[in-house]
């Protein structure tokens, strides 16, 4: 027995033999021959769109439409970020002044045309501050794409595997399944010359059917399963082309617990989004101080006074004959953000980014106590089912496999009764399916212990240590 394949040993064509002792069970050849074949079909059988789980983790990071918004929206970020650069747009003002309202003419016959252009200039730095402030939310649509990725990455490996251990129940009932059908066979010839009750057939004819009902059950859960997997994958959701390798080898874990911690708290994208929402917070405080700074406007405006200039008691008398005349005027005003009826709103915003920061950095150290917490709990999942998978492997199964052929060998001999049996056979069913849950829970372990670090561990080159 070796990496969760039981192949037809000596001692099950034994347990098949012991049911047709003597040669009293006409059928016992068959029934041999046929468990034989049956084992080298369901054992030598691959799937011929079996995916690997890198394979499928790869398609869904090209393919996740979530993923894809969360790129877009570190894009969104990038040029918001370049945009705030940039000065504010000018103002540009035509005006007509003072036309008689018996007059539609307002260019010729107003006292003046006005056409002005200001600029506001924002002062001390402002626009490069604003711009540090969408340059550190850059970084955390980065972090949120990156935590995504990783929280994506590990449910593409959890429902893979699940697959697999689903897929893994579906053969050991058809298996057992197929083992009782003959096993009925077989003693049905006894059946007939009266040498057992019609109720030991009953029994594990309803037996069969028992295991017929968990098939049903099972090929449901993987139905969902599927659903569920092309919804990360982004394939057409009613696709029915995911299939798990039979075979994998199992993924060992060579870094130390300490180096797993350390590696949590540097590159957990969660705590690194947390980490940077801090600077975006104390970039948004030095943005808000330099509103203290005034901004300047600068205003330029050139008249045109079409009827020439106006006319009072101490005018030139030469300025009887009317023309047109030009003139310009310049303005510089700035605004007083200090003043103490205004300086309030500023002050007390930067109260409330403070005490922003306050609150993320508190909720970073309950988080990361948190993901530390269930960094620990998948590495005792992880030790837990590597230690399970070996004992079933080489200790359990063989106990019950055993088991199983001394009851055929006493149901035989009349020593023992079907139900005897067929529980025997019940209970070996059960522990191969909980080893083949062992070999799958270490690779969801590991998945989550990824999710937790944020990293892939077999991309890591640490140095090997013990946990």
């Amino acid at each position: 027995m070796g990496n969760g394949r039981w192949l037809m040993d000596d001692g099950t064509k034994n347990l098949m033999k012991s049911a047709v002792h003597d040669g009293q069970w006409a059928k016992g050849n068959y029934l041999c021959k046929s468990i034989s074949i049956f084992f080298i079909i369901v054992f030598t059988s691959l799937t011929i769109n079996a995916q690997s789980v890198d394979s499928l983790v790869n398609e869904a990071i090209v393919n996740n439409p979530k993923l894809k918004s969360l790129q877009y929206r570190i894009d969104a970020s990038e040029y918001r970020s370049e945009s705030v650069d940039y000065l504010p747009p000018p103002n540009l003002s035509v005006e007509f002044s003072q036309v008689p309202v018996s007059q539609i003419d307002v260019f010729n016959q107003s006292i003046s045309n006005n056409f002005g252009l200001s600029q506001m200039f924002p002062l001390g730095g402002k626009l490069s501050a604003m711009a540090e402030v969408e340059n550190k939310n850059t970084l955390v649509e980065g972090n949120n794409f990156d935590a995504y990725k990783i929280n994506l990455t590990a449910q593409v490996k959890m429902s893979y595997f699940n697959l697999w251990l689903i897929d893994r129940k579906i053969e050991i009932q058809k298996s057992n399944i197929s083992l009782l059908n003959d096993f009925a066979k077989a003693i049905e010839a006894s059946f007939y010359t009266n040498r057992i009750s019609q109720a030991d057939v009953l029994t594990v004819q309803s037996e069969i059917a028992s295991n017929e009902t968990q098939i049903l059950i099972l090929e449901k859960q993987r139905e969902a399963l599927v659903y569920n997997l092309n919804k990360l994958l982004g394939r057409d959701l009613n696709s029915k082309d995911v299939f798990a390798i039979k075979d994998f080898e199992i993924d060992s874990l060579q870094i130390s617990q300490l180096q797993l911690e350390e590696l949590l708290s540097d590159s957990n994208p969660t705590l690194n989004k947390m980490n940077n929402m801090i600077k975006m917070n104390r970039a948004m405080i030095t943005a808000n101080n330099k509103e203290l700074i005034p901004d300047l406007m600068v205003q330029g405006m050139l008249m045109r006074m079409p009827r020439g200039m106006i006319l009072t008691a101490s005018s030139d008398l030469t300025m009887l004959d009317p023309k047109t005349e030009w003139m310009y005027s310049l303005m510089f005003s700035i605004n007083l953000p200090f003043a103490p009826w205004s300086v309030g709103k500023i002050n007390y915003k930067e109260e409330e980014l403070a005490a922003g920061i306050n609150s993320i950095e508190q909720e970073r150290n309950d988080m990361q106590r948190e993901m530390t917490s269930q960094l620990k709990e998948a590495l005792v999942k992880y030790n837990t089912a590597r230690e399970l998978t070996e004992l079933y492997d080489k200790k359990v199964i063989p106990l019950y496999t055993s088991s199983s052929e001394s009851q055929t060998t006493a149901y035989q001999n009349g020593k023992t009764n079907i139900t005897a049996v067929i529980d025997s056979y019940r209970m070996l069913l059960m522990q191969k399916m909980n080893y083949y849950m062992s070999k799958a829970d270490i690779q969801m372990s590991l998945a989550e212990v990824e999710m937790m670090v944020g990293a892939n561990l077999k991309n890591l080159k640490l140095s090997e240590g013990n946990y």
